[in-house]
């Protein structure tokens, strides 16, 4: 960690949102706001520049690299950005403790690959997590993913066509998704960049289509 990144970690409190406490944020979970969830936000910078250009949002980061979180807060700060919290947790966690039906969009982008066979086991995206994911969101919400990684790209785009309530499948860069130090990364080694967007497109419990 930089000396200004862990100056920033420091303000945590601030801006920590708590998975196992979640009635401390009424204002910020439970109101008629859009709510984002950043599942492994980086250092922010997708976070940020979403939170920035809708102010009428709010936004949950879930990350447990210590730098990126104190790159998120450096940039809250500089940007006077209110609508953050920031879930010092992993994202299934997070995401067990929000309400059903409560989330309007997800974002899982660039997530650790987990490129050894003997690890795809470790990845974030997996049925238990389309199924989970299916629940948060509402009626019409979105979840984004981006990968460099083929095989991951062909695991992410199974797992959720399988589920019977989302709707979508390859998409172009959201249009709101700037390119990431992992996306450059990626293309400097050559990988290819698989987008997905999928939609919740009906009622959980009685099956109907979205309006």
């Amino acid at each position: 960690m930089t000396d200004a990144q862990a100056k920033a970690y420091s303000l945590l409190d601030d801006y920590r949102i708590d998975p196992h406490d979640l009635d401390i944020h009424p204002g910020f979970i439970k109101n008629e706001s859009d709510l984002l969830v950043e599942i492994g936000f980086g250092n922010g910078e997708v976070l940020a520049e979403f939170a920035a250009s809708n102010p009428t949002w709010n936004c949950i980061g879930v990350e447990v690299f210590r730098p990126g979180i104190g790159a998120l807060i450096r940039r809250c700060q500089q940007g006077n950005l209110v609508n953050i919290r920031i879930a010092e947790t992993d994202g299934l966690t997070l995401l067990e403790a929000l309400p059903d039906s409560s989330v309007s969009l997800v974002f899982v982008f660039f997530p650790d690959p987990w490129p050894k066979t003997r690890h795809h086991r470790r990845r974030l995206v997996t049925e238990e997590f389309v199924d989970l994911t299916s629940h948060k969101l509402k009626v019409g919400g979105l979840v984004c993913l981006a990968t460099d990684w083929e095989h991951y790209a062909q695991q992410m785009d199974t797992v959720f066509k399988n589920h019977s309530i989302l709707e979508g499948g390859p998409s172009e860069r959201y249009e709101l998704r700037p390119k990431t130090r992992f996306e450059h990364r990626g293309e400097k080694l050559g990988h290819g960049i698989w987008d997905f967007q999928y939609r919740r497109v009906k009622s959980q419990h009685t099956g109907t289509q979205s309006t």
